[in-house]
């Protein structure tokens, strides 16, 4: 009975092990985001002097982003009066601008700008900081006293969050055109393009325009600072690499959508 039972397999760890173990895992990413966050931030007082590399990492994400960005956003914005001007066909559609307008601003906007960037930049700066993890790099440039926060954390970082709000402001305007030229060319629709825009302009205000501004610059940090978490934690070659990239666009699409949740409310508080 004791050799059966030494060569018995050991029992796989139930679901509340599992659940357990992913729970304790979530606060440790959590934690390591954090600390990671603040350092970048102490770093940040270095961007004058490391603004090239900034620079580059901008253009890389714009780069990344623009074009699909700029086809999201056109065709969410034409679908968008699609779709209004038919369950308001039998009232009036003269409120489709405002529908566009304050959809894209405050929310839309910001939120398919930041998944784009997460899922494009975002999956490059995990992929990139994963295989330089895994392959020693990140420790010869501490074996050579080089931060490699200030080095690689810092200018991703910045230029997520710096370029984001930038992309948003982009994506608002394709989008509202988009809607317009819906506006233009459906014969089911009965208003003007004039009042479209009217319309849209007696709703819409700068503060619309800011607090989709301000989700940009808080999108931009967590889409960039929780790619950088799974690179450098990332551990098991090309397997790891690929788990690490899968994980962080997940973790920056469900925190994007809690500091919206969050953003949110306290806006509605302080209306």
């Amino acid at each position: 009975m004791a050799v059966e039972a030494i060569g018995r397999a050991p029992r796989p760890p139930g679901a509340l092990a599992r659940l357990g173990a992913s729970l304790l895992d979530g606060l440790q990413v959590l934690g390591e985001a954090t600390r990671l966050f603040f350092a970048t931030v102490r770093a940040a007082a270095f961007v004058p002097a490391d603004r090239q590399r900034v620079v580059v990492q901008m253009v890389r994400v714009g780069t990344d982003t623009l074009l699909i960005g700029a086809l999201l956003s056109l065709f969410v914005g034409m679908v968008m009066v699609v779709q209004a001007a038919d369950q308001l066909r039998d009232v009036s559609q003269d409120i489709l601008g405002p529908i566009v307008g304050l959809a894209m601003t405050k929310e839309l906007g910001p939120v398919l700008m930041a998944f784009l960037l997460a899922g494009r930049a975002g999956s490059a700066m995990a992929a990139e900081l994963g295989s330089m993890t895994v392959y020693d790099e990140i420790n010869a440039l501490r074996t050579m006293d080089i931060d490699p926060v200030r080095f690689l954390v810092m200018p991703r970082f910045v230029a997520a969050t710096v370029a984001l709000p930038v992309l948003i402001l982009y994506a608002d305007f394709i989008g509202v055109w988009g809607g317009a030229a819906v506006v233009a060319a459906d014969p089911a629709i009965t208003i003007p393009v004039s009042s479209y825009f009217a319309r849209m302009l007696e709703w819409v205000h700068f503060t619309d325009l800011v607090v989709g501004l301000v989700k940009g610059v808080v999108f931009g940090m967590v889409a960039s600072i929780l790619p950088c978490t799974f690179g450098l934690r990332t551990r098991g070659g090309t397997e790891g690499i690929a788990a690490s990239t899968t994980a962080a666009v997940v973790w920056s699409f469900i925190l994007i959508l809690v500091f919206d949740f969050l953003i949110v409310r306290v806006t509605f508080a302080l209306d």
